[in-house]
C-alpha cells in the first residue's frame, strides 16, 4: 500500500501552517478517514522553536480541532494519524491547519500519543478518539471488545497483552480475538513483538487475521471460514484462506530468539486481497484475486509448543482498526504556508 510523503519545510516561522492532504485516485475518501502524516522534527523547528518540543501541537479543519494521535518519533521524523471529519472526493484536496502554540501540550483528547511514550503507560493515549476501534490494554484485565481463549499457555494483561504458547506438543490455541466481526475492506495494525518458531517445530505456530474458527481446543485455520498468516516453522509467513485467491508467502529471516522485535504489523483485508506487512514497508506475505465477502472476527493466538522456542511469549500494546484508503493508496501531504 502507498505511504505518504514526508514533508518538506524551509519557511519562516508562523505560528499556524497549513497541511494540503491530496487524494490522487478515482475515487473519494470514506469519512472519517485516518491519515498518516510524517513531519521531520528538524525541520520543524524551522517553523516554529518550541516545535522541538512535539506536545505544543493542535491540528484543526475549518477553525475546529480534530483529533491526532502521535505514533512515533523515528530517525528525525514524527509519524502522526490525524482523524479527518470529511471525505477528500476523488482527484481533490482538502487543507488542515496545525496550531503550534507553547501553551498547548498533549492533553489526551485532541493531541495524544502512544501508550508507550509517556512516562505512565497510556497517560495521553487518545486512540480511542482517532480511530475506529482502539484498544492498548491497559491495567491488568481483559478489555471490552475483546475475548480471551488458552489451552496450555497464558494470556496476561498488564500494559500490554502477553500471548504465550505452552510447551505441550498437543494442539491447541492461546490468544485473543475481537469479540465483534469485521467486514472487507478494513485496516488492523497491532504493535509489538511477533513470535514465531524454527522449522520441524510440532504444534508450534503463531496465526493472525480473521477467523470464525476460534476455540481453545485447535488452530483458527482448522476450520470454518478464515483468512490469516501463519509464522511457523521457519516460514514468515504463510498466508491461507477459504475465500479464494492466489497466496504469496512472506520471506522474513527468522530471528535466532524466535521473536521478531517491537514493531507495527498491518493486516489489510481488502475485497479482492490479503496483505500483511512489517512497519508499512516489509511485505509479510499476500493474497491476490480473493472473493473475501465473510465478516469476521480478528484474531492474534499461538499454538501450545511455541512456547518451547518463544518462552517469554509475544507482547502487543495496542491494536487497531482504521480506514482503507481509497484503492490502497494513501492521500499525499504537503505544507502551504
Amino acid at each position: 500500500m502507498a505511504r505518504s510523503n514526508l514533508v518538506s519545510i524551509s519557511v519562516s516561522p508562523p505560528s499556524v501552517f497549513q497541511i494540503n492532504i491530496t487524494n490522487t485516485q478515482n475515487i473519494a475518501t470514506p469519512v472519517p478517514f485516518q491519515q498518516m502524516v510524517q513531519l521531520p522534527i528538524s525541520q520543524l523547528g524551522l517553523i516554529n522553536p518550541y516545535i522541538r518540543n512535539i506536545g505544543p501541537l493542535r491540528f484543526s479543519y475549518n477553525g475546529s480541532y480534530i483529533p491526532a494521535w502521535l505514533e512515533s518519533i523515528s530517525n528525525g521524523t514524527a509519524t502522526i494519524w490525524v482523524k479527518l471529519p470529511v471525505s477528500i472526493p476523488a482527484n481533490s484536496s482538502i487543507t488542515i491547519d496545525i496550531e503550534v502554540d507553547p501553551s498547548l501540550d498533549f492533553d489526551g483528547n485532541y493531541w495524544g500519543e502512544n501508550p508507550l511514550l509517556s512516562s505512565t503507560y497510556g497517560e495521553y493515549d487518545n486512540g480511542a478518539s482517532v480511530f475506529y476501534n482502539y484498544w492498548n490494554f491497559a491495567g491488568t484485565s481483559s478489555p471490552s471488545g475483546i475475548n480471551v481463549y488458552t489451552n496450555a499457555g497464558s494470556v496476561t494483561f498488564n500494559n500490554g497483552v502477553t500471548i504465550k504458547g505452552g510447551t505441550s506438543q498437543t494442539s491447541g490455541a492461546n490468544g485473543i480475538a475481537t469479540s465483534s466481526s469485521f467486514s472487507a475492506p478494513i485496516v488492523f495494525d497491532y504493535y509489538g513483538t511477533q513470535s514465531t518458531s524454527p522449522p520441524n517445530a510440532p504444534w508450534a505456530w503463531n496465526e493472525i487475521g480473521f477467523s470464525n474458527n476460534l476455540n481453545p481446543s485447535y488452530y483458527p485455520n482448522s476450520g470454518g471460514t478464515y483468512t490469516l498468516v501463519t509464522f511457523q516453522e521457519g516460514t514468515n509467513a504463510v498466508p491461507s484462506t477459504t475465500q479464494g485467491g492466489t497466496i504469496t508467502y512472506g520471506s522474513l529471516p527468522t530471528p535466532s530468539s524466535n521473536l521478531f522485535p517491537n514493531s507495527v504489523w498491518t493486516q489489510i483485508y481488502d475485497i479482492v486481497a490479503y496483505y500483511t506487512n512489517q512497519n508499512y514497508s516489509t511485505t509479510t506475505g499476500y493474497i491476490i484475486g480473493a472473493s473475501n465477502t465473510a465478516s469476521l472476527p480478528f484474531e492474534i493466538e499461538v499454538g501450545n509448543n511455541e512456547g518451547s522456542y518463544a518462552p517469554n511469549g509475544m507482547t502487543v500494546y495496542w491494536l487497531r482498526t482504521r480506514a482503507y484508503p481509497p484503492n490502497g493508496v494513501m492521500p499525499t501531504v504537503e505544507v502551504i504556508v
